[in-house]
């Protein structure tokens, strides 16, 4: 009763590993399917800009920069959801999940033939909306749509234990370790299934989406018929 009581089961390590997992699976898909552009990479999509200006690759070039702008929009879309939603419903947060699986199912829908300009942006916007609403993990910021952060802090927190012994060390590192594992996994499934399903892959993705939704969604149902009967 009182995991279920508690105010903060968008936390909870269930819900972040397989959000990590999602995450490494559509940036997968994207890279590979969609003319290797990162739908939340934004430092990589970064880099791939320079590299497309630098070759006079225009078309790869703007679809990079409207797939930062959709990361962008994402993350102030959320912003905007939390301030007008938040003080009046718990179940705020299941709007970036709901928008993500159907953003996949679109996407998974479309023929290989439409431009990347007019896939990735919009799964930008839904990895940004996902990985703001869901930022904390048992307590710990993390990323649920990269790993370089959450490498880093793995790491970190190893190495503090090596040095203190501190046992909290020693779980923080297996939180962050597990997330990279998750991430990792995300993307080399995607890789896999699409060399059988192609573009259909994201439709994997899609599923997820919707059994996390429904997780976390009973979650905050079976909180507030708690809070209801006591």
């Amino acid at each position: 009763m009182r995991k279920i009581q508690n105010p903060h089961l968008f936390q909870r390590r269930e819900i972040g590993l397989a959000l990590t997992f999602i995450g490494g699976f559509i940036d997968a898909y994207t890279f590979v399917q969609r003319g290797g552009v990162l739908a939340a990479g934004q430092t990589g999509n970064l880099i791939f800009l320079s590299v497309d200006i630098a070759q006079r690759n225009l078309p790869g070039a703007v679809t990079k920069v409207a797939t930062v702008m959709g990361f962008m929009l994402g993350v102030t879309l959320v912003r905007v959801l939390q301030y007008h939603i938040q003080p009046r419903s718990h179940y705020w947060r299941l709007l970036s999940l709901v928008g993500g699986l159907l953003v996949c199912l679109l996407v998974g829908a479309l023929p290989p033939a439409v431009p990347n300009l007019v896939v990735v942006p919009p799964l930008a916007l839904v990895m940004a909306m996902q990985t703001t609403t869901f930022g904390t993990i048992v307590g710990h910021g993390y990323n649920n749509v990269f790993s370089t952060g959450n490498l880093k802090k793995a790491t970190s927190a190893l190495a503090a234990y090596s040095l203190t012994s501190d046992p909290e060390q020693l779980l923080t590192s297996r939180v962050y370790f597990e997330l990279v594992g998750c991430f990792t996994g995300g993307a080399l499934v995607s890789a896999l299934l699409q060399l059988l399903w192609t573009t259909r892959t994201i439709w994997v993705a899609a599923g997820l989406l919707g059994g996390v939704s429904l997780y976390y969604g009973y979650l905050l149902y079976r909180r507030s018929q708690a809070k209801h009967d006591e």
